[in-house]
């Protein structure tokens, strides 16, 4: 694959850079009931819904990136009109130095996309099979496509399993055979929807990895939508979070933390059941009695740590950041509530 890890680092940077970008959809509405039906066939009216608005967003190249927003902000427009599937209605758009909507074979060639929930790799035959199909799609040169299934099947650990029938695979190596099809045409950018979504707890571990892995030997930019939380932290450098179609959010997740301004915890476990005064507050018991978390307020913690000790025999301290969960569910929150 070294000739196409050459071409990779030859693309222009940023890969992606998006300017005042704004979707509209346009549609007729529907009146109720019969009388509405036979009225919309004479006179139909015409309804618009801004999905995306103003959106600036610009990808450097190498990053792996989290899109993030609640089910209906926008994130599924974005990436269809990133991926040129759909055309902005206001606003500018490059992607790897081309306009996505013209959908040129060599925008086509420097993108790819994995789903979690559609396969592209066809059932009834084998990996390989399917790696030759695409092989002849992008024109890719008979010794090239040897060096990227080997490299591949030694970076995925597929080897073994590339004359087996997909069918006759697990879910995990499914996905890892997914992502060879992904990117055997060298990719300058991927788009990940949803990778783990199915698989099991140590399947989706291995996955991370390799996502990781990816984008260290090869230098692949990575747009990561997920829904679980575990991906977006163990991935990403970055998130984007957009909602109600408007940025919400672009920074690294400490700098998310702090936007969502939720306060610290702290655990404190004890030898035996402490003795806490009746004026604690955010106490919870834990541990069979003997922790106690609290959330940490203005008080400087050196002096809450010595608090803390006269309540018993302290034996250990952890501070305890909120989960990300809990971030986007806060930063989603006061989105809404904005006017």
């Amino acid at each position: 694959m070294e000739s196409i890890v050459r071409a990779r680092f030859s693309e222009p940077d940023p890969v992606i850079t998006a300017r005042n970008l704004g979707k509209t959809y346009e549609f007729h509405r529907q009146p109720q009931g019969l009388m509405g039906a036979i009225r919309s066939l004479f006179h139909r009216e015409l309804t618009s819904v801004q999905a995306v608005h103003g959106l600036d967003l610009e990808v450097r190249r190498g990053e792996i990136v989290g899109l993030l927003g609640p089910n209906g902000a926008g994130k599924t427009t974005v990436v269809k009109m990133l991926c040129g599937l759909l055309e902005p209605t206001a606003g500018t758009l490059s992607v790897c130095g081309e306009r996505p909507s013209d959908r040129s074979s060599s925008f086509l060639s420097r993108i790819s996309v994995i789903f979690g929930q559609k396969a592209m790799l066809w059932w009834d035959v084998s990996t390989r099979e399917s790696l030759r199909i695409h092989r002849s799609m992008y024109g890719i040169p008979s010794g090239d496509f040897s060096e990227a299934v080997g490299s591949l099947g030694e970076l995925l650990g597929i080897t073994g399993i590339l004359d087996t029938p997909v069918r006759n695979l697990s879910l995990g190596q499914r996905m890892r055979c997914e992502l060879a099809l992904a990117l055997l045409h060298g990719p300058t950018l991927l788009f990940a929807d949803e990778p783990t979504i199915g698989l099991d707890v140590e399947a989706k571990v291995v996955v991370r990895n390799l996502f990781r892995e990816i984008n260290q030997t090869f230098g692949t930019t990575i747009l990561l939508t997920s829904h679980d939380m575990n991906d977006v932290e163990a991935l990403c450098d970055r998130v984007i979070v957009i909602n109600a179609g408007r940025m919400a959010f672009d920074g690294d997740l400490t700098e998310l933390r702090a936007h969502a301004d939720i306060p610290r915890e702290v655990v404190l476990t004890y030898r035996d059941a402490p003795r806490l005064p009746p004026d604690v507050l955010w106490a919870s018991i834990e541990n069979g009695a003997r922790s106690v978390r609290l959330r940490l307020g203005n008080e400087p913690f050196a002096e809450l740590v010595q608090t803390a000790t006269r309540w018993g025999d302290l034996l250990d301290v952890r501070i305890v950041e909120a989960g990300l969960d809990e971030v986007m569910a806060k930063v989603f929150g006061d989105r809404g509530r904005r006017p």
